[in-house]
């Protein structure tokens, strides 16, 4: 092994990019022992190309070498920052192979104490060229000059920028978000279908749903016995620009989430005929805000189950209000701030201040004992602090949490402080409360959400929405009929989706709210509902396949045109409603056995 490293030392000044990152390929696996799944996801050297498609299904290689070969079409990609690590999210859904090579990736990368973090997310051009990455194939870090880009002629490295007019009319056609891209949904189910791997029990749990949940482990930083994987170290860092949905939120349990204007979480697999996929969301959504002791843990049932089960989408404002997110950033366009400041981070192994203690003569050295553990990481959090406007704990930028001590006039300044003699940097830049709508809806709503059972949510919500010809018109009950209003759109949102998923993922929710579940055992408990709603022959997810209809996203036509095309949902389900659904359907599907 030793002669194979230095045979390979020699060699790689005198290779190309492709030829060194497939040696590097090589030499990995010879020493990790890596599955075959993780060269599904290049980590490779700064200009070693791979080709991403165009809109009209071509390809262009950025680089005219000889011989050069290039990676086609990659779900995602990792980068080296300095001393982080970059993973692009190319593609809004991964396959079974992507998705196992990623949490590889993922859990080498976070026991690597020569890095500092992990930082995922997908590519800025999502936001600006609708998700157009054909003119930056060779995905460079944000925050490097035009001139390091060989597509530089044309058009720069994060692709077709956009005129101001055209953003305006994309701002009002689409809101902050511009072409509000997804930024992940995991994976592509009607690809599962159309593969026939939902009708292979065994396959369907070995390729897909253990990869998902070894993704959300990796992500998290759990300790995975299964795999004797070794114990995290740095951070991993998301920044979802987008809508993720499902599955992808696997990505987003890392040690920070932080949102852009544009990042909202959607549930749609009901409107697929599936329930929960295994990264733990039945254990999650009944605990909203337990974590940073918000005020929307009063509420945290509640809004789990108007997450999960009626289709709301949740901005970033109620992410952060709900510790979905951990941190507000507003503009994508910090991401360029944070790569170059995790650049020139020590690594985790340098971000030493203490000595390590002296061995005495006969004494055994403790090496599990670290003296600098209360110093590592802490440069990245107080990084990520600086640039976020405030934390799902309650501290703006500053991490300060000065509410108490403001002046009551202006909120700006410290009490006793004369405002003339403060200097710019001094001032406390205050955001008020931060209001979230999903929060308000969820405490609204709270005696109806958690009613025992979901006909039951269904009946009390349209009770609500029957009051609405009660109070329009009238002087003073605006509110009232925006509730009402409110509740109408919920109900019709519901009765949407399969009513066989409703009540399977209303019953997980019930189970992994209670005190003496995990993250684990509701992992395990999502695996077996969500492979038993695959495989059921002539089932809701196999009619919603066969279809051909999707889960009525919106998107642009065309970057020209700028004219929304929404997808058309799915209504032929087994069950005409949830009353039609049997106990014994639902504890079939959810059962250990």
């Amino acid at each position: 092994m030793e002669a194979y490293r230095k045979a390979a030392s020699r060699l790689s000044p005198k290779l190309s990019p492709s030829a060194l990152a497939q040696l590097g390929n090589s030499m990995e696996q010879a020493l990790t022992d890596a599955p075959s799944s993780v060269y599904s996801i290049p980590e490779s050297v700064r200009h070693d190309s791979f080709v991403l498609p165009n809109k009209d299904g071509t390809t262009s290689h950025p680089f005219e070498e000889a011989g050069s070969e290039v990676k086609s079409n990659p779900g995602a990609a990792i980068r080296s920052i300095g001393n982080s690590r970059r993973v692009f999210l190319l593609n809004s859904s991964l396959s079974p192979v992507e998705l196992d090579g990623l949490s590889y990736r993922i859990r080498a990368l976070a026991s690597n104490d020569a890095i500092n973090s992990i930082l995922v997310a997908n590519p800025l051009e999502d936001a600006e060229s609708n998700c157009d990455m054909s003119e930056n194939t060779t995905c460079l870090s944000s925050f490097m000059e035009e001139g390091e880009s060989p597509s530089r002629g044309a058009g720069g490295p994060w692709g077709k920028h956009l005129s101001n007019s055209m953003k305006t009319l994309l701002h009002e056609n689409y809101g902050e978000g511009l072409a509000v891209p997804i930024v992940s949904s995991g994976y592509d189910a009607r690809g599962i279908y159309e593969s026939g791997m939902h009708k292979h029990l065994d396959q369907l749990e070995r390729e897909l749903m253990v990869p998902l949940i070894s993704l959300s482990k990796a992500v998290r930083g759990s300790y995975d016995e299964t795999i004797n994987s070794s114990p995290s170290k740095v951070p991993l860092i998301s920044i979802p620009n987008g809508l993720t949905s499902d599955s992808g939120y696997a990505l987003l349990l890392g040690s920070y989430v932080l949102a852009t204007h544009s990042t909202s979480l959607k549930i749609l697999n009901p409107l697929r005929g599936l329930a929960f996929d295994p990264v733990g969301l039945s254990y999650l959504l009944p605990r909203l805000g337990w974590e940073f002791g918000q005020t929307s843990r009063e509420y945290s049932k509640a809004c789990g189950v108007l997450l999960a089960l009626t289709g709301y989408e949740a901005n970033a404002e109620d992410m952060v209000a709900t510790g979905l997110a951990t941190h507000y950033i507003g503009s994508p366009y910090k991401l360029n701030i944070l790569e170059r400041g995790l650049s020139e981070l020590n690594s985790y192994a340098g971000q030493a201040l203490r000595p390590k203690p002296k061995t005495l003569h006969g004494r055994e050295q403790d090496d599990a004992y670290d003296v600098n553990e209360e110093f590592r990481n802490v440069a990245v959090g107080n990084l990520i602090q600086h640039i976020s406007e405030y934390d799902a704990a309650g501290a703006d930028e500053y991490g300060c949490y000065l509410q108490d001590d403001l002046d009551e006039e202006t909120g700006l300044f410290l009490k006793d402080k004369d405002p003339s003699i403060t200097l710019a940097e001094e001032r406390i830049q205050m955001y008020g409360e931060v209001f979230s709508e999903f929060v308000s809806w969820g405490a609204t709503f709270q005696d109806a959400l958690l009613e025992p059972t979901v006909e039951g949510i269904i009946a009390r919500l349209e009770e609500i929405a029957a009051t609405k010809a009660e109070f329009e018109g009238k002087s003073g009950c605006e509110e009232d009929v925006m509730v009402a209003e409110q509740a109408e759109s919920l109900v019709s949102s519901m009765k949407q989706r399969s009513p066989l998923a409703l009540r399977t993922m209303h019953r997980l929710l019930q189970q992994g709210a209670e005190s003496d579940e995990t993250l684990e055992s509701c992992m395990e408990r999502e695996k077996k509902s969500q492979m038993r709603l695959f495989a059921k022959e002539d089932g809701d997810f196999v009619r919603w396949a066969e279809s051909g209809k999707g889960v009525g996203l919106a998107g642009m036509k065309s970057i020209a045109s700028i004219s929304k095309e929404k997808e058309e949902t799915f209504s032929n389900w087994n069950h005409a409603s949830v009353k039609e659904v049997t106990n014994d359907e639902v504890e079939e599907i959810v059962s250990d056995a």
